[in-house]
C-alpha cells in the first residue's frame, strides 16, 4: 500500500513521549517528529515502510550524547541524555512491533541534532542496523573521536549536508563538512556501506525532502 490511509495509523504515550506508528511491511524506519512528519514519511516511502515516530523529547537534552555548552546564546546546554534515550527506545521498539509485526530490519533517520543521534544510536545499541544522519550536527564536540574509538552496529549509513552550512558564523559549527566527511572515512574503514551526499542550501533548506531522501537511500532492499 503506497498511499496514506489514517485508518491504520497507531498512537501511544510512553516513557513521557508520544509514538506515532504506520504499519507497512517487514521494514521498519525510527525517527523524530510528529503525526505530520510520520505522515509525510510514510507517503514518501511507500510499500514495504513501517513508520515509527517519537515526539515529545528535548533536542539540546535527549539527543546529545554527553554534556557540551550550548550552540547558541539563546540556546540551552547540551544535557547528554541521549544514553537515557535509548534505553526508552529500547522499549519502545517492541511496542511498535506490537502494531507493525516483526521487522526484518530497523533503521534511524534523523535531522540536524536528530542525525547526530541516529549516529549515536548505532554505536551504542544493536536495535538499529541502518542509519540516515541529514544535516547532521557531526560538529558536536569530540564527536568522530567517539566514533574512530567505538565499533558501529550497521551496515548502510547515508550522510548529507547542504553545501553552505560548512560558512556557519560560529567556528565551532563551521567545521560540519570537515567532520561530516571524516564521519565517513570512520565508517567505511569499519566496513559500513556509506553514501555522502552536498545539496545545495545552507542547514534549514528543504529538511522534509532531504529527510525524505536520506530515508530512501537507507529503506532500500
Amino acid at each position: 500500500m503506497d498511499l496514506f490511509d489514517p485508518s491504520r495509523a497507531v498512537s501511544f504515550r510512553t516513557d513521557g513521549l508520544s509514538i506515532y506508528v504506520y504499519p507497512n511491511g517487514g521494514r521498519a524506519l525510527y525517527v523524530f517528529g510528529g503525526e505530520r512528519d510520520a505522515r509525510s514519511l510514510f507517503s514518501a516511502l511507500g510499500g514495504g515502510v513501517s513508520i515509527a515516530a517519537i515526539d515529545g523529547a528535548d533536542w539540546n537534552r535527549d539527543l546529545s550524547p554527553w554534556p557540551a555548552p550550548k550552540a547558541f546564546k539563546s540556546g540551552g546546554d547540551f544535557g547528554g541524555g541521549a544514553d537515557a534515550l535509548i534505553e526508552k527506545i529500547g522499549r519502545i521498539v517492541p511496542l511498535c512491533e506490537e502494531v507493525t509485526g516483526p521487522q526484518e530490519l530497523r533503521a534511524f533517520a534523523g535531522y540536524s541534532l536528530g542525525g547526530l543521534f541516529a549516529l549515536y544510536c548505532i554505536y551504542k545499541t544493536e536495535l538499529f542496523c541502518r542509519a540516515a544522519s541529514v544535516s547532521g550536527s557531526l560538529w558536536f564536540d569530540g564527536f568522530t573521536d567517539f566514533m574512530a574509538d567505538n565499533t558501529p552496529h550497521a551496515g548502510r549509513v547515508y550522510l548529507s549536508l547542504g553545501d553552505k552550512e560548512k560558512h556557519a558564523r560560529s567556528p565551532r559549527m563551521g567545521c560540519v563538512e570537515d567532520r561530516t566527511r571524516e564521519a565517513a572515512d570512520i565508517l567505511r574503514a569499519a566496513g559500513v556501506e556509506v553514501t555522502f551526499e552536498l545539496n545545495p542550501g545552507g542547514h534549514f533548506t528543504q529538511p522534509g525532502e532531504r529527510l525524505a531522501k536520506g530515508a530512501k537511500a537507507i529503506m532500500a532492499p
